[in-house]
C-alpha cells in the first residue's frame, strides 16, 4: 500500500501521542482469569497509571478463553478431582492433544497481534512494549506454569478440598518454572519473522498481586529504552 503524502499527514495532525503498549487481556479485565485468580473487581490498578500517562493501550486477546472453554474455563474445571474418575487413565493422550491444539490456536492469535504491532510501527507509532503475566502458561515472559504438574495437582485433590487458596498456592505458585508461556513464545517468533527483534517484553508479577504487593508499570523512555525483559 502506498504511504500517504507527508504534507497531508501534517495537515491532519491531531492530539495523538503516537505511543502504545500491548497489555495482556486480564490486566484490563480480571473477570476472564481462572476462577480464584481475580484479585480486583475489574482492571488491575497499575493500568490506571498507563491511562493517565497518555499512552494508548492495546488489549491483546485472551487465548485461554478459546482453549479452556470460555470465561469460566469449563474445560479446566473438568480436571478438578479427575483422579477419582475413569477419565484419569486417558489423561496423557488427552493432555497431548490439548497442548497441540493450543499451540495451533496460539500461533494464529500471535500472528494477528504481530500484524497489529507491525502496522503501528509502520505508521510511526512507538510500541513501548508487550506486558505479559508471570506464572501464566500462555502469557508468561520470564516465568510460566508447569502445566503437567499443575494438572496432576488439581486432578489428585478431592473436590471437597479444593478452594481458592489451594488453587493459587499449590496449582499456580508452587508450579511456577522459568521460561515463557506458549503465546509469548509464538508472538516472539512471529515478530522475529517480521524483523522485529527490539521490542521490550515485561512481566506482571501475579504472585506479588496475590500477596497484595503494589506494582508499577515502568515503560521506560520511549525515545531510548533498551530492549530486553523487565519484571514488574
Amino acid at each position: 500500500m502506498k504511504r500517504p503524502d507527508s504534507t497531508l499527514v501534517g495537515r491532519l495532525a491531531d492530539a495523538r501521542g503516537n505511543r502504545v503498549v500491548f497489555l495482556s487481556h486480564c490486566l484490563l479485565d480480571e473477570n476472564v482469569r481462572y476462577l480464584g485468580g481475580a484479585f480486583h473487581s475489574g482492571a488491575a490498578p497499575k493500568t490506571l497509571a498507563v491511562i493517565q500517562s497518555g499512552v494508548g493501550i492495546c488489549q491483546m486477546p485472551r487465548p485461554e478463553m478459546g482453549a479452556w472453554g470460555g470465561v469460566q474455563k469449563q474445560r479446566m474445571l473438568l480436571a478438578y478431582g479427575l483422579r477419582d474418575t475413569k477419565l484419569y487413565t486417558l489423561r496423557r493422550p488427552l493432555f497431548g492433544l490439548f497442548i497441540a491444539a493450543k499451540r495451533l490456536s496460539y500461533w494464529r492469535l500471535a500472528r494477528s497481534v504481530a500484524d497489529e504491532i507491525e502496522q503501528y510501527r509502520d505508521a510511526g507509532v512507538t510500541v513501548l512494549g508487550v506486558v505479559g503475566i508471570g506464572a501464566s502458561p500462555s502469557f508468561g515472559v520470564t516465568t510460566t506454569l508447569d502445566l503437567a504438574r499443575s494438572f496432576e495437582t488439581v486432578a489428585g485433590c478431592p473436590l471437597a478440598a479444593i478452594d481458592r487458596t489451594l488453587v493459587n498456592q499449590r496449582d499456580v505458585a508452587d508450579c511456577r518454572v522459568g521460561g515463557s508461556g506458549l503465546f509469548v513464545r509464538a508472538l516472539r517468533r512471529q515478530l522475529s519473522m517480521r524483523g522485529i527483534d527490539d521490542l521490550r517484553f515485561l512481566e506482571h508479577d501475579l504472585i506479588a498481586e496475590m500477596q497484595g504487593i503494589e506494582q508499577r508499570l515502568d515503560l521506560g523512555d520511549a525515545s531510548g529504552a533498551r530492549p530486553g525483559v523487565s519484571t514488574l
